[in-house]
C-alpha cells in the first residue's frame, strides 16, 4: 500500500491563481505510522486504504466523494457507539479497568463493511486489514479494550450506513432526453449519455432536497454577460501560460490517482495529524467535511440539469482544452462547489489554516477556467452553493457524543 502518492506530494508546489505561493504548503498523505498511538491512527489508516482503492478502481469523481461520505459517517458513528458503551459500563474490578469495546476496532469494522459494499471484490483484502489492525492493538487505553466487541459494533454501524446508501438514489436510472436549444449543452459524443443527470435527486445529508440552494440562472446565452465570460475563456485558451496549464492539470487528476476527492481527503487527514486530533474528533472532522461535500455536489448537479448550459468549447469551437471535458452541462462548477465546501468546513475546524485552504479552493475553481471547460460565472455559482451548504452543515452539526443521523 502506498503511504504517499505523487499527486499528494505535488501539493507542496501548489500556488494560487495570481501566481503567489500558497502560505505554508504541506505534503498530503502522511503515513499512518506517523500518528502517535491513542490519536486517530484507525481513521487515518482506513482513509488511506480508501484512497488506494480509488487509485486501483478509478470510480468517477462524484462516486469517490460519495464513498468518502459514507465511510466517514460510519467511522464516526462507530466511535461514538464504542465510547458510549465504555461510558455506560460500570467497572467490574476496582483494581483494573473494565474491558470496553475498542474504538479503533469499531472504526476498522465499520470501514471494512462500508468499503466492501463499494468494492465487493476487495472483501478478503479488507478483512485482512481488519485482522492486522486489531491484532496489533496492545498499548495505552486499548490494552484494556475488547477488540472483538469493538469490531462487531463497528460492523453493525457499517450495516446501518450501507442500508442508507442503498436507498439514496445516487444510481437512479435516467430515462429523459437532452433538451435542444441554441444555448443548450449537448453530449461529448453521439449516443453518450450525460453524466449523473439524476444526482441532484440524491438524498442529501444536511439539505432537505438537492434544489434547496439552487443558484439563479446563468447569464442568458448570447447576452453581453455571457459573451464577456465566453471571451475570457477564449482569451485564456489563446494565451494559456505554462503556470495556468500546470494548475489546470494539477486539479484534473485522472488515471493512477485518488482524484480530487482523494487529494482533499489527504489534506484533511494531514490536518488531523498536525493538530493531534483523537479518534472521535478526527472521525467527526472527516464525516462533517465529506457529508457536506457530497451535499454540495448534489446541489451542483441539480443546477446543472435544471439549466443545461452549453460548455465554452461548444459555444466557441476555437477554444482549446488543457484537460478532459466532463460529459455534463457547464453551470455551475462541481470543482468550485466541492472544493469550497471542503475548505470552509476544514477552515472552521482549523482556523489557523483557513486562508491557505481558501486559496486552494479558489485555485481549484480557477483551474477549470484555465482548462477551458468553465466560465467564471460557473465558478461563482458553485461557490454560492458551497457557502450555503457549509453554513447549513455547521448549523446542523452534532454536538457532544451524539452520532450523525442515518437516514433510511
Amino acid at each position: 500500500m502506498k503511504h504517499l502518492n505523487s499527486l499528494a506530494m505535488a501539493v507542496a508546489a501548489l500556488s494560487i491563481g495570481c501566481g503567489e505561493e500558497l502560505t505554508n504548503p504541506r505534503p498530503v498523505g502522511l503515513s499512518a505510522d506517523a500518528v502517535k498511538f491513542g490519536e486517530a491512527d484507525a481513521s487515518i489508516r482506513w482513509n488511506e486504504i480508501e484512497r488506494d482503492l480509488i487509485v486501483k478502481h478509478q470510480p468517477s469523481q462524484n462516486a469517490a466523494v460519495r464513498q468518502f461520505a459514507y465511510l466517514s459517517l460510519a467511522q464516526y458513528n462507530a466511535v461514538v457507539a464504542a465510547d458510549d458503551a465504555e461510558d455506560n459500563k460500570e467497572s467490574e474490578d476496582t483494581k483494573h479497568r473494565s474491558r470496553h469495546p475498542s474504538a479503533q476496532a469499531a472504526v476498522a469494522g465499520a470501514s471494512a463493511a462500508v468499503l466492501a459494499y463499494f468494492y465487493p471484490d476487495e472483501q478478503g483484502f479488507l478483512d485482512d486489514q481488519v485482522h492486522a489492525q486489531v491484532s496489533g492493538r496492545g498499548h495505552g487505553r486499548e490494552r484494556y479494550s475488547d477488540v472483538a466487541a469493538g469490531e462487531a459494533m463497528g460492523r453493525t454501524v457499517g450495516a446501518q450506513v450501507i442500508a442508507s446508501a442503498r436507498t439514496d438514489r445516487f444510481d437512479a436510472v435516467w430515462t429523459g432526453t437532452v433538451p435542444v436549444c441554441p444555448g443548450c449543452w449537448h453530449s461529448n459524443g453521439p449516443g453518450l449519455p450525460p453524466l449523473l443527470p439524476l444526482m441532484g435527486e440524491t438524498r442529501p445529508f444536511f439539505m432537505t432536497t438537492g434544489s434547496q440552494f439552487r443558484p439563479a440562472p446563468p447569464p442568458a446565452f448570447g447576452s453581453p454577460e455571457f459573451l464577456a465570460a465566453l471571451a475570457e475563456v477564449r482569451y485564456i485558451s489563446d494565451t494559456r501560460t505554462a503556470e495556468q496549464d500546470r494548475i489546470a492539470k494539477f486539479w484534473a487528476p485522472g488515471v493512477g490517482t485518488s482524484l480530487v476527492a482523494g487529494l482533499w481527503n489527504g489534506v484533511a487527514t494531514d490536518l488531523v495529524v498536525q493538530f493531534h486530533q483523537d479518534e472521535r474528533r478526527a472521525a467527526h472532522t472527516l464525516a462533517l467535511m465529506n457529508m457536506a461535500a457530497l451535499d454540495a455536489l448534489i446541489g451542483s448537479h441539480d443546477a446543472k440539469y435544471t439549466y443545461w448550459l452549453i460548455r465554452p468549447t461548444q459555444a466557441d469551437p476555437l477554444i482549446t482544452l488543457a484537460i478532459g471535458l466532463p460529459n455534463h452541462p457547464s453551470y455551475p462548477s462541481n470543482h468550485a462547489a466541492f472544493s469550497t465546501t471542503v475548505a470552509l468546513i476544514l477552515g472552521s475546524i482549523f482556523p489557523s489554516e483557513r486562508n491557505r485552504l481558501a486559496a486552494m479552493a479558489d485555485e481549484a475553481g480557477l483551474s477549470r477556467i484555465y482548462g477551458g471547460i468553465h466560465y467564471r460565472f460557473d465558478k461563482t455559482g458553485g461557490e454560492e452553493i458551497a457557502r450555503k451548504v457549509a453554513a447549513l452543515a455547521l448549523q446542523l452539526d452534532v454536538r457532544g457524543h451524539r452520532p450523525f443521523p442515518v437516514k433510511p
